[in-house]
């Protein structure tokens, strides 16, 4: 009867094995009570430290594990035997017993590092009579997910072209696909002058099955502009009008932009010209934000003034009653105009033969009017003395 009763437990055991995923394998059969078999790894043994006595144990003979069922799962997944299950003909309760690494419930909780095979031994007991089987755990590696490096903060300037060269790596050497996301859609991006600051770029790598992402920061540093200074008019005045320039900036980052002119131009951009100062100027306009500057040239154009006659003449001029007074003024025009010359006042010419009756001083107006319609005058003084006759006897005077 026990017999029949081992013999019966033994092919349960073996149906349940081909219930699950696992495959035949034959029963191992005794007629005593066992205690759990410790796990059997198929690893090297480990050394013994140099200051331990080894203990030599009787070496188990190898497993042949071709026949043994296996046990398939992934690293961080849980072995377990849901369909385990054995039937005593006599109707006992069946206890099971498994060996490390499973625990009293047949369980064991995988994880990264455990990938291998690992034989363990499960037992059903009635009490009296066991049976028990070796089953093959083998563990299979967990598909690692892409490592990516890249320094963080990336830090670049306005203006210029960001490449992102992040390192990525995958530790089964499968084909990773990279995205970005974030501030950045691709590996490249061009800056602009109002990207300044801290910007989240997020890496995304992928190898089919498992994902990887990298947050980080793209740092852009503010880079100051010069302002843009308009083209400047060409001015044009006469000899005594005053000249401005009118100058007209703007920053593109917005900064307060102050001008400068060279001399003789004021710091309000203005000059008050004189007679003399006809030429051609180039003036230097200056822009600044305090830090950079632009500057751009003005053609300045003074043109002469056409200039009224000029006259000499001394004064005053003394004659005598009964004298010609004659003037002879000295006059020139600048630009070599003709001109034409007038005389008021006293005399209406440039002679006058004086009388008895002209002592004193009289005030003579010369004018010079060239051909532009320049006037000059000058005012002269004549000084008239009195000058004294004998007497005259009158008419009848010796009848």
């Amino acid at each position: 009867m026990k017999t029949l009763t081992i013999m019966s437990i033994a092919l349960f055991v073996i149906l349940l094995a081909a219930c699950t995923p696992m495959m035949p394998a034959r029963n191992q059969t005794t007629n005593k009570t066992t205690e759990p078999v410790a796990n059997e790894t198929i690893t090297e043994t480990p050394e013994t430290p140099a200051n331990e006595t080894e203990v030599k144990q009787a070496e188990e003979p190898p497993v042949d594990t071709r026949d043994l069922p296996i046990k398939e799962v992934v690293e961080g997944e849980t072995v377990s035997f849901p369909n385990l299950k054995a039937v005593d003909p006599d109707g006992d309760k069946i206890e099971y017993t498994f060996s490390a690494p499973l625990d009293n419930r047949g369980r064991w909780e995988t994880k990264e590092g455990d990938a291998g095979d690992h034989i363990v031994t499960i037992t059903a007991s009635d009490g009296t009579n066991t049976v028990s089987q070796k089953v093959l755990i083998r563990v299979n590696p967990k598909n690692k997910a892409p490592v990516i490096e890249i320094t963080d903060p990336v830090e670049a300037e306005e203006g210029q072209t960001i490449t992102l060269e992040p390192t990525i790596t995958d530790p089964e050497g499968d084909e990773v696909t990279v995205t970005y996301s974030g501030w950045m859609n691709s590996s490249t991006k061009e800056l602009g002058y109002d990207d300044s600051g801290n910007h989240k770029v997020i890496i995304t790598a992928t190898d089919g099955k498992a994902t990887a992402a990298k947050e980080f920061i793209v740092s852009v540093k503010n880079v100051n502009r010069a302002p843009e200074l308009a083209d400047l008019e060409a001015v044009t005045i006469k000899e005594g009008q005053k000249a401005y320039i009118k100058a007209s900036a703007e920053d593109p980052d917005g900064d307060n932009v102050t001008y400068s002119y060279d001399f003789p131009f004021s710091e309000t951009g203005a000059w008050q010209t004189e007679i003399g100062d006809a030429g051609e100027y180039d003036v230097v306009v200056k822009a600044s934000d305090g830090e950079l500057t632009a500057e751009k040239t003005a053609h300045i154009t003074i043109e002469a003034v056409n200039k009224a006659p000029e006259i000499v003449l001394e004064s005053p001029i003394t004659v005598s009653e009964g004298d010609t007074v004659t003037l002879n003024p000295e006059i020139t025009d600048p630009e070599g105009d003709e001109f034409r010359v007038s005389y008021s006042g006293w005399m209406n010419s440039n002679t006058k033969t004086t009388g008895y009756d002209d002592q004193g001083d009289h005030i003579v107006t010369i004018t010079a009017r060239d051909t532009a319609g320049n006037e000059a005058k000058l005012d002269v003084k004549i000084v008239v003395n009195d000058v004294n006759r004998p007497p005259i006897f009158g008419a009848g005077s010796f009848s």
